[in-house]
């Protein structure tokens, strides 16, 4: 429900007048005190006054009566101004809130989109660069076994660029230090002819690591 603050004063009044009625502070056919004094006793301005009495009168509470006071007319028309009031504020406030929500929501939305449009555009450059890798297997008796792509230094040691491993069935793209190579293991790599050859017969056991 809106909280009191976001009412306007003289609004803030009028709830405050009417729930004094509801309560028995002020009776039925009772003539209330003139605007200057319950400015005094509210701390706002005769004008704010005017209004809240302006706002009850419009709802049957009270009745103003022109050089001569404000009569308190009805208890139960008190008690319905408060309650459909606080309905009104309410649904304002849902309102108000579903906007901000939506404000939000619209704001995740286009940084989904951009997101994605930004993730197909890498998978299809990654598409591209793929399209011209060799698949390299990774035999048993190979020195690659027990190693990460890292370790093994395959760009300084072949000139190769392996850009993704298939281990266990998976491909992981640009594989970091902590994948091991195993046995049967998949290299994805791009290079010259004579880099991948050499990262072939190393895969395949056939060479060793030399160490820089």
């Amino acid at each position: 429900m809106t909280k009191r603050n976001d009412l306007a004063r003289y609004e803030q009044i009028a709830l405050i007048l009417a729930k004094d009625i509801t309560k028995g502070v002020y009776n039925e056919g009772e003539k209330i005190s003139g605007r200057s004094t319950l400015a005094s006793k509210y701390s706002v301005s005769p004008e704010t006054i005017r209004k809240a009495l302006a706002l009850l009168r419009s709802k049957e509470v009270v009745e103003v009566i022109p050089n001569s006071g404000t009569i308190i007319l009805s208890r139960s028309a008190a008690e319905h101004f408060i309650d459909s009031f606080e309905e009104h504020s309410a649904l304002e406030f849902m309102e108000r809130k579903l906007r901000e929500l939506t404000k939000e929501r619209d704001r995740l939305n286009l940084e989904i989109k951009n997101l994605v449009k930004e993730i197909v555009n890498f998978k299809a450059g990654m598409l591209i660069n793929m399209q011209d890798a060799e698949e390299i297997p990774v035999k048993p008796n190979s020195p690659l076994v027990g190693k990460s792509v890292h370790e093994a230094r395959l760009r300084s040691v072949t000139g190769v660029t392996v850009t993704a491993v298939k281990h266990r069935g998976r491909w992981y793209v640009s594989p970091g230090k902590e994948l091991e190579l195993t046995i049967g293991d998949t290299l994805l790599a791009m290079g010259t002819p004579e880099a991948i050859e050499h990262l072939r017969q190393l895969a395949a056991g056939a060479g060793k690591i030399v160490n820089a």
